[in-house]
């Protein structure tokens, strides 16, 4: 394991601007601090910003304009240093969000109320997650957060090259950050060990409430699946333990309005099949999600935070 990388410092410095801004009193100062860093991410990452507009041409069939691809673009690197600011809120930012609005709660109570526990599935790269969580949390809702073994506050990370930095300083940080929100982490092994499933059963049988992406192609199976105009693999672990448990599946989108107003809603359950083969009910419940999750990053294109990264989870 190495001790410390170039990188690390990046992360170091990012960590000290969250904290500094949730200690602003106006929100107005810390929307002036993100709309800053994001702007000068996107003027500086000229390969990102290619990419993004490239990935949006083939996407949206050429069908975009020049001036619409770049607004598309600008209003992603936005949208992921937004989310990424919101790790730590400051009490001002914390009773706006008390009056936000949470559509579809109604299922969210009623999965609850059948004693079996709830899935709810995020995505990795579209709207605010962080935002979300809030919501919920401020709302009485207790999250049991489930991340991947090298999951390092939302931020691309190599796979299995963590440094020792990273691990005791970094890592804790951003913990401390989401522990403000969730109510525990859940750490998935990299190996091919199926140990954690034990820990999510129990933690699903005292009825709890966990949070994973249902958009990341890592798991033990994966089934592809055409996704904005590409293949792309989805994991089916989440559904073969709605299977076990009981628990429902239920997708979550947050979405933050120009006018500063955000919006989380928690979608209809994901349909587990009990009565068709193993694979085709697998298959079914995966289209389903891949769906909505479409129609949600067609529907807003500027909400999605990862258009360069686009030929990195699919292909042609």
């Amino acid at each position: 394991m190495k001790f410390v990388r170039i990188k690390d410092f990046y992360f170091l410095s990012v960590i000290m601007l969250i904290m500094i801004t949730s200690w602003f009193s106006s929100p107005k100062l810390k929307e002036f601090v993100v709309s800053f860093i994001a702007s000068a991410a996107y003027r500086f990452s000229r390969n990102k910003r290619r990419l993004g507009e490239k990935n949006l041409s083939e996407t949206f069939n050429d069908k975009l304009s020049e001036d619409q691809r770049r607004e598309i673009v600008k209003g992603a690197f936005y949208e992921f240093w937004k989310d990424t600011f919101s790790l730590s809120l400051s009490s001002v930012e914390r009773g706006a969000i008390i009056e936000a609005e949470i559509r579809g709660v109604e299922h969210l109570h009623g999965a609850l109320k059948n004693g079996m526990g709830v899935i709810l599935w995020e995505s990795v790269f579209f709207g605010r997650r962080t935002l979300a969580k809030q919501m919920l949390h401020e709302n009485g809702f207790s999250i049991y957060q489930v991340h991947m073994k090298h999951h390092l506050g939302g931020f691309q990370n190599d796979r299995g090259s963590i440094t020792w930095v990273q691990r005791h300083i970094i890592r804790p940080l951003f913990e401390k950050c989401e522990k403000q929100f969730v109510e525990e982490i859940i750490y998935l092994p990299n190996s091919n060990s199926l140990a954690f499933t034990r820990v999510l059963l129990y933690r699903l049988k005292q009825n709890s409430i966990i949070c994973i992406t249902g958009d990341v192609g890592f798991g033990q199976k994966l089934i592809p699946q055409r996704f904005l105009g590409r293949t792309k693999l989805f994991a089916t672990g989440m559904v073969s333990l709605a299977k076990i448990s009981g628990a429902p599946i239920l997708p979550i989108f947050c979405i933050q309005e120009r006018n500063g107003k955000a919006s989380l809603i928690i979608d209809h359950p994901i349909q587990i099949e009990t009565d068709v083969d193993r694979e085709r009910g697998l298959e079914n419940s995966i289209a389903q999600y891949a769906g909505l999750l479409e129609s949600y990053i067609r529907r807003f294109p500027e909400k999605c935070r990862s258009w360069h990264y686009v030929d990195h989870f699919s292909t042609h």
